[in-house]
């Protein structure tokens, strides 16, 4: 589970609920993942004793966001110890710096072990680790990625070794009898372990300093390392820190007023958290969680062009326009020939899993990728805009157009944004009529002819007022072809999309129907639909309860919006992130956490909450 996350749009690293390196991603977030484990441990030597820091064995840990950037920070407490850990990633460089503070009562020596097992670019097979005490430092490499570890003070020792092959354990055991052993190079499965031989009081920090370069080559890798040596080790630290408090002073919007001051930390938190998710090439990814691996053979370490169209628009709003700029590129470059999107894309823009059969298309992914153009013109107001991204909204607004059932108008049948059935679906439909709308304006805006585009939009859109509305009933089918008359949350997102005025009885009979049927009674929050099994039987979704909130601040109830902005900001985790759902009975978090499409939709809310509340307060003339 991921507690903890820092990044530069080149390296991603998260840290787990022990204070652990949970993941290092490198050279993009979410690809590739080259840590397997991670672990600290400490040896008494006064009283011979070792341990691996982790609960229940006499320490404890205490863990909160650090700073203006929400830095990683753990504290360990035990045994007369106190170990504090601060990790950064450096703004500019491909480094990452580790400070441990250490005391002790009584004053007395203690050795610092620091371990790392490697599968670099997510293999652990044909690794090497080796020793060069001329530095001193400590490198791991494979192909084109290079680590090499060095720290100040110096490490006194360090092992490199083997893992899981072979029938071994790991290195970490020659650590266990407090003092190392082991070979200076390894290759195969390589893991390494450093010591640190201090003497720390209760009054005074012992500090060290441990460092990460990162590079695609030995030498790339070694002039970071010779940057930070020479320019000395606490300015990189300070640089780390002092950015992201320039960073929030400058670029961060004012949280927004009458939120509780959880709220407001959780709104900061989302804001970073879409910029963590986002690659220096655009690409922005649903998750760095890779717990799913287990559970589902696969991550959520992929871009996806509906989740990437939703926080390309939250960053414009929260004021990230360079970003969203950015993925508007990174989707050009990702886009078929026909003007559609595939399912997803790793983050280096090649072509994702997926479990769609071909086309492997799900039409409402293609849409958002044109409201995101618009959007982020509507946000600049710069027509340049327009004429750079008008052949991917050409090519997407003529697919889209033409990729109708002609019996009913609607689009054909495709995969539902839940991923998971084949149709003709609600979502996706108003998905669709709003895209054309939205290719009409750019078409406008660049002096071309919209009158195609706007046709087909309204034509789908009446098509769907007709067919997605069932009298008999009184509430929307969610989807066609096969007819599927489940509730589902997602008509929320199809309201909000414009399928029907907010002052249509409809609309509050649909709202109203859902939030009855689809609220969970033991810890509140939206579910997706009825009976969804997945991670679990109906639990709450945080983007659901999100479009339940804006749809009530649509339908004039401001009270309770920010009554359900203010629930998802108390099911965040205790370092403020927020995950896919919750469990319905526990309330504790289930699958992706973070999820990046959760912290967008809560800034998208607030924002829109708060904008609400500054027309309220507007005096008349």
């Amino acid at each position: 589970m991921i507690t903890m996350l820092t990044g530069n749009s080149r390296v991603l690293l998260t840290v787990n609920p022990n204070g652990e390196w949970n993941e290092l991603f490198y050279p993009f977030p979410g690809q590739f993942q080259h840590l397997r484990e991670m672990r600290l441990g400490v040896f008494d030597v006064a009283g011979g004793k070792f341990a691996w820091l982790r609960r229940g064995n006499g320490y404890e840990i205490r863990q909160e966001p650090h700073g203006n950037g929400d830095l990683p920070d753990s504290v360990w407490t035990g045994h007369g110890l106190t170990l504090s850990v601060r990790d950064h990633v450096h703004p500019n460089h491909d480094l990452i710096s580790r400070v441990f503070r250490l005391r002790a009562t009584p004053s007395r020596p203690i050795r610092l072990f620091a371990y790392h097992a490697f599968q670099i670019a997510e293999s652990m097979y044909q690794d090497t680790a080796y020793v060069d005490p001329s530095v001193p430092s400590l490198m791991h490499y494979k192909r084109g990625y290079f680590f090499e570890f060095f720290a100040d003070p110096p490490y006194t020792r360090a092992v490199c070794g083997e893992h899981t092959l072979k029938g071994l354990k790991g290195t970490y055991v020659d650590a266990e009898d407090g003092r190392l052993e082991g070979r200076q190079v390894a290759h195969g499965a390589a893991d390494s372990v450093m010591e640190w031989d201090l003497e720390p009081g209760p009054d005074r920090d012992t500090e060290v300093r441990l460092f990460l370069a990162a590079g695609r080559n030995l030498a790339a890798a070694h002039q970071v390392r010779d940057y930070v040596r020479n320019g000395g080790y606490h300015r990189f630290v300070r640089e780390s820190e002092a950015f992201w408090d320039t960073w929030v002073q400058r670029r961060l919007p004012r949280p927004p007023k009458g939120l509780s001051d959880l709220a407001r930390k959780v709104y900061r938190s989302s804001i970073l958290m879409m910029r963590h998710s986002t690659g220096w090439n655009g690409a922005i990814i649903a998750s760095p969680d890779t717990s799913s691996l287990v559970a589902a053979g696969d991550t959520y370490n992929f871009c996806w062009w509906r989740d990437g169209g939703f926080v390309s628009k939250a960053m414009d709003e929260a004021g990230l326009y360079e970003n969203a700029s950015r993925f508007l590129e990174f989707a050009r470059s990702c886009q078929e020939p026909n003007g559609s999107f595939f399912h997803r894309f790793f983050p280096d823009g090649a072509m994702g899993s997926t479990w769609h059969p071909p086309p492997s298309l799900q039409i409402d992914q293609t849409a958002s990728v044109i409201a995101a153009v618009w959007h982020h013109f509507k946000r600049g107001a710069d027509p340049d805009v327009l004429l750079d991204e008008w052949p991917l909204v050409k090519g997407a607004a003529t697919f889209l157009s033409s990729f109708r059932d002609p019996s009913t108008g609607l689009p054909a049948p495709s995969f539902d944004l839940w991923e998971e059935r084949l149709g003709t679906h609600i979502y996706s439909t108003a998905a669709v009529a709003h895209a054309l709308e939205r290719a009409a304006r750019v078409a406008e805006e660049i002096g071309k002819d919209p009158s195609t585009w706007r046709a087909a939009g309204r034509e789908i859109a009446e098509a769907a007022r007709a067919h997605f509305w069932d009298p008999t009933s009184g509430r929307f089918i969610r989807s066609l072809l096969p007819r599927d008359d489940r509730i589902d949350a997602s008509v929320l997102l199809a309201l909000k999309l414009g399928l029907l005025p907010w002052n249509d009885a409809r609309v509050l009979a649909a709202v109203d129907g859902i939030e009855q049927r689809l609220w969970s009674p033991d810890v509140g929050g939206l579910a997706r639909y009825e009976g969804d099994e997945y991670y679990g039987h109906e639990n709450p979704w945080i983007i659901c309860t999100l479009w339940l909130a804006e749809a009530r601040l649509r339908l004039g109830d401001r009270a309770r919006c920010r009554e359900l902005i203010e629930w998802v900001a108390s099911h965040a985790t205790p370092t403020l992130l927020l995950p896919e759902q919750i469990d319905r009975t526990t309330g504790e978090p289930k699958s992706a956490t973070p999820l990046t499409w959760s912290h967008s939709t809560f800034v998208d809310v607030v924002h829109k909450y708060a904008e609400a509340e500054a027309e309220r307060e507007v005096p008349e003339e």
